[in-house]
């Protein structure tokens, strides 16, 4: 009996301890926020592959332009190693590449990424990848600017997928996305 008293009591704690009227939310907003200048975007990024090629990316005014690059049709994938659908599109986007090696630069960027070289050149074996993946410093940043360029918010999902023309963003795929689809997409924008 004196067990089960015991046990009533520390069960009443924790039920009266648990229950409030402020949420944790609450908590937080309570402090005093220190007012910050607002931070202009950065809209140049250096990026580089595992052959230790760099370019140099310009996002302003909804346009990109790509230093070193001549194909007039870009296409950016925004990917993470670890997500299945992501890695289900390169060996796809590699197929692009060289279908379309005059017209189209396919430029992968590589999420929440720290591969060292042997990893990443690994990573691309496996997945048959063998056009520019960026595994850079900037990465993270630069897909932060084109997911809110997009309204994605800050969490937005991956894969994400861009297709520029000439510097123009013109569309966009969220997910996994049929590769006949932007092959058709892709032979609308050469016309």
């Amino acid at each position: 009996m004196r067990s089960l008293s015991w046990l009533f009591i520390i069960a009443s704690l924790c039920l009266w301890t648990g229950c409030s009227d402020t949420s944790s939310e609450d908590a937080r907003t309570t402090s005093p926020v220190q007012p910050t200048a607002p931070v202009k975007p950065q809209s140049r990024f250096t990026i580089t592959d595992i052959d230790q090629r760099s370019t140099m990316l310009t996002f302003e005014n909804n346009q990109l332009r790509v230093a070193k690059v001549a194909q007039p049709i870009i296409l950016v994938h925004l990917f993470a190693s670890w997500s299945a659908p992501s890695c289900g599109m390169i060996p796809y986007l590699d197929s692009l590449q060289k279908a379309y090696p005059k017209t189209l630069f396919v430029i992968g960027i590589m999420l929440n990424s720290s591969h060292d070289e042997k990893s990443l050149r690994t990573f691309m074996q496996t997945q048959h990848a063998s056009y520019f993946i960026a595994n850079s410093p900037d990465n993270d940043l630069l897909a932060q600017q084109l997911a809110h360029f997009l309204k994605q918010g800050d969490n937005y999902p991956v894969p994400l997928t861009l297709l520029f023309k000439n510097g123009v963003y013109t569309m966009h795929y969220v997910g996994a996305t049929p590769i006949e689809m932007i092959r058709a997409d892709i032979e609308q924008l050469r016309r």
